[in-house]
């Protein structure tokens, strides 16, 4: 490698690095704040570069919000695939992999309660500034990662048996049933588990849990 090159690559690492600062300063700020509130002052300011340089890497609220709910999502990939890889998944029924999908599902709220919260937000921002569809297909490819773990479990459990054949043909449907329920349920807890007072009684976790329960038992 020449003189030349060694210095690129140092120079990539630290864009490389500087771009890690933003996402995690505007994964924080937006998951805590909401969209409204903050604006690219505020990222800056917390990821300790100037403003000017926020531009260059993101020239809008909007890019720099796309790209940080990738960059979650991303996150989340990393710690469940390994897991997976490891525990046997894919041995096991196709019921028995949903039910373990929807319990790494419960400890992702234990550990990043903010993921949630952060999606919760940048839905509403979304559909408020009415961001055109086209943009957003980077991070719908994503989900769609995800969309096919899931999907596989929900074919594959159809095909054993361990999920009833009534489902046939609305696989897709039954993603969606179970995904939009228990992630919405997964918001709500991270967003106001203890707002009221007669909250304080209530476990958010074992709600999660219950639920993934109620769901699995319905499948069979």
């Amino acid at each position: 490698m020449t003189a030349q090159e060694k210095l690129a690559e140092e120079r990539d690492g630290q864009k490389n690095a500087r771009i890690e600062r933003i996402l995690l300063a505007a994964f924080s700020l937006f998951s805590h704040n909401g969209f409204d509130a903050i604006a690219m002052t505020d990222i800056a300011k917390d990821a300790e570069i100037g403003v000017a340089s926020l531009y260059r890497y993101f020239a809008t609220k909007d890019e720099i919000a796309i790209r940080t709910a990738m960059w979650a999502w991303e996150n989340q990939k990393k710690m469940i695939l390994p897991i997976l890889d490891d525990s046997g998944y894919y041995n096991k029924t196709g019921l028995d992999q949903l039910s373990e999908i929807f319990e790494l599902f419960c400890k992702l709220y234990q550990t990043v309660p903010d993921f949630f919260r952060y999606i919760y937000f940048f839905d509403a921002y979304i559909v408020c500034q009415k961001i055109d569809p086209e943009r957003l297909l980077p991070y719908q490819e994503v989900i769609q990662s995800v969309q096919t773990i899931i999907g596989n479990a929900i074919h594959k459990g159809i095909e054993d048996g361990s999920i009833s054949s009534e489902y046939k043909g609305n696989e897709k449907q039954l993603y969606y049933s179970l995904m939009h329920t228990f992630f919405s349920a997964s918001q709500k807890l991270s967003l106001s588990a203890k707002m009221l007072k007669m909250d304080e009684m209530n476990n958010d976790v074992q709600q999660l849990k219950l639920l993934s329960k109620v769901l699995i038992g319905g499948l069979k």
